[in-house]
């Protein structure tokens, strides 16, 4: 099994998601932690509360860009790259997730052929190789637009 979905492993079997667990290795990498920016990101699990919404690796790879490159104070202003950064993060998602027939949750899941458990969820562990590649992609693309994600 891949290293980060080892260290994440703990993770998805106390219930957390995939967009939950793109802003904990944030968090993580920034040396912080905020349970309520996790509480937030749960409302992006499962495509939206299974609203056919998308992937969650999508929004919460969105979320932890904006951790770096977000205004989070009145007295501050995004990065100027936020959006193209953004940008560059969905349209390498949309392209990933192509085959799969789109970028939704439920076709995301049945393209890895993520079995659902009671309720409908899909596993979090069968998304985890692509959990790992969107990890990837977003260390790729704050040392591309040369974000420095341990600072304040």
């Amino acid at each position: 099994m891949d290293p980060v979905m080892m260290e994440l492993l703990p993770f998805v079997r106390q219930g957390y998601c995939c967009s939950q667990l793109l802003v904990l290795l944030m968090q993580q990498a920034r040396d912080r932690q905020n349970p309520d920016l996790l509480r937030a990101a749960q409302g992006l699990c499962h495509g939206i509360g299974q609203s056919d919404g998308p992937c969650g690796l999508l929004t919460g790879g969105a979320c932890a860009l904006s951790l770096v490159a977000g205004k989070g104070a009145d007295d501050e202003m995004p990065n100027r790259f936020l959006t193209p950064l953004l940008n560059d993060y969905a349209a390498w998602f949309y392209e990933r997730t192509a085959p799969y027939g789109g970028h939704n949750c439920v076709a995301v899941a049945a393209g890895l052929g993520a079995a659902r458990h009671e309720g409908g969820m899909p596993d979090p562990v069968a998304c985890g190789a692509l959990l790992t590649e969107c990890w990837g992609k977003i260390l790729e693309l704050t040392q591309e637009y040369e974000l420095d994600i341990s600072a304040a």
